[in-house]
């Protein structure tokens, strides 16, 4: 059997077959994420309350919003870096990151400062739509994780790194490791406090910066020391040469950050914050789907930018062959994962929440289309055509608020999924097939090749 397999991974091009390394690789890290990930929700409902719980999640994703704020410098990075590596100048490959490493730091830092004012005047608890939480707490909660969150998103550089050199595995590893070291934190917590906000934002944001950190260091002394960061080998022009995709893919990503960081935010004010932890609970059941569908993507982002800046449109188009049958599988697996959601909830979250079978169906609905769309949108960036994507997420952005105020207030949170996938998921799917039709059969003209 493991001969077999050894056999496929061997099989076929060179490219093909570090693609299918990268994918048995992280397979295994895989499987262990989404077993740290389900256990995490309810050893951290056995810490917390269900209402903290909520309103955690709704700090978390109102400060991820900061992430974006790089204005897309880590795909930017990502995109240069692979085509140095693959015309192999490595004197431009540490200008890049070093380029990149300093401007995230001056970005994040110019973030930190700005937000600290706005957040010392805004009232949380009505922000928030709780009263039990100290206000005071709410506060240094929300200024604790914006600061980690900060440097977490300079670190995490490195796997962008990574990913350019086809090393996609290897950066899938960090958040898991760091999961883990969150429960056992958490169940040390357990032993000396209880329904504590702080400590728990603590536990669950310091852990993944430990960690990069460390990989940061390992990898820079040893695998990619020649590529190693440092002050004199920052470069105006590759700010140009990062930016000049990286605006375009932040533009075309803003529309998925407006919606899936306020939907956390819109749950939590027009219904509650026990129905954030429940709608956030069968995301993170469904959301198995995407994590089995980047085993797959994810190590294609950087071969893809490698095929198509050598002009081999005939690998790119038998891979995408093979990612439809993928794509198929994936599909009844999410039919049988809504099947049995009802029994998976009650074994995994008990009593403590409760999940309607609506928000499964919808949601489940909405996770296949998500596995359909993203090998195309995965295509996009990997060659970086991302004008016409960056134009619809305008309309996007003008559609998506008042549709899903509108929505949440008339079938809660069941209309705020509704709202994701009419503006934002079928317009993806649609537009991203014919821009990939267009590019493969060399008839992309204008904004459609740009």
């Amino acid at each position: 059997m493991f001969g077999k397999i050894k056999q496929i991974i061997n099989s076929g091009s060179e490219r093909s077959q570090i693609v299918k390394r990268n994918a048995a690789g992280s397979l295994f890290i895989k499987f262990f994420s989404m077993f740290v990930d389900f256990a995490k929700v309810p050893v951290i409902l056995s810490y917390l309350d269900s209402e903290h719980y909520g309103v955690y999640i709704t700090i978390a994703s109102i400060i991820y919003w900061s992430h974006n704020f790089d204005f897309g410098l880590g795909t930017g990075l990502r995109y240069k870096l692979t085509e140095s590596i693959s015309l192999k100048n490595q004197i431009k490959g540490k200008q890049l990151v070093s380029t990149a490493y300093i401007s995230m730091t001056a970005i994040m830092s110019t973030v930190f400062l700005c937000a600290l004012p706005i957040i010392f005047n805004l009232d949380w608890q009505k922000i928030l739509n709780n009263e039990t939480i100290h206000e005071s707490e709410l506060l240094l909660s929300i200024v604790f994780v914006l600061f980690v969150y900060m440097i977490q998103f300079v670190l995490e550089l490195i796997s962008y790194i990574l990913q350019a050199d086809q090393k996609a595995a290897i950066s899938t590893v960090f958040k898991p490791i760091a999961n883990l070291i969150t429960l056992i934190v958490i169940f040390i917590l357990k032993l000396f406090s209880y329904n504590s906000l702080l400590l728990a934002c603590a536990a669950m944001c310091v852990p993944i910066v430990i960690v990069l950190l460390i990989a940061n260091i390992i990898l820079f002394y040893k695998r990619y020391k020649t590529i190693a960061p440092s002050l004199s080998d920052f470069s105006r022009e590759c700010i140009r040469d990062i930016y000049s995709l990286g605006l375009k893919y932040f533009m075309s990503q803003l529309s998925s950050l407006i919606v899936f960081n306020t939907a956390n935010f819109l749950i939590t004010y027009y219904v509650n914050p026990t129905e954030t932890a429940a709608y956030s609970s069968a995301w993170t059941y469904f959301g198995v789907l995407v994590i089995l569908n980047n085993m797959v993507l994810q190590p294609l982002v950087a071969a893809v930018t490698d095929a198509y800046v050598k002009g081999d449109y005939m690998w790119i188009k038998k891979c995408f062959k093979k990612i439809k049958l993928y794509s198929v599988g994936l599909t009844f697996l999410s039919i049988l994962l809504l099947l049995i959601s009802s029994y998976v909830f009650h074994f995994w979250l008990g009593d403590k929440l409760e999940i309607p079978i609506s928000m499964s169906v919808v949601m489940s609905f909405y996770f296949i289309l998500n596995i359909w769309v993203s090998p195309y949108l995965n295509f996009l960036s990997g060659v970086g055509k991302l004008s016409i994507s960056a134009l619809l997420s305008i309309v996007k952005i003008i559609l998506y608020i008042p549709v899903a105020v509108l929505l949440i207030k008339s079938f809660g949170t069941v209309g705020l999924l509704f709202a994701i996938i009419m503006v934002n998921t079928i317009p993806n799917l649609v537009i991203s097939i014919i821009q990939f039709k267009l590019i493969m059969e060399r008839k992309a003209t204008g904004i459609w090749n740009r």
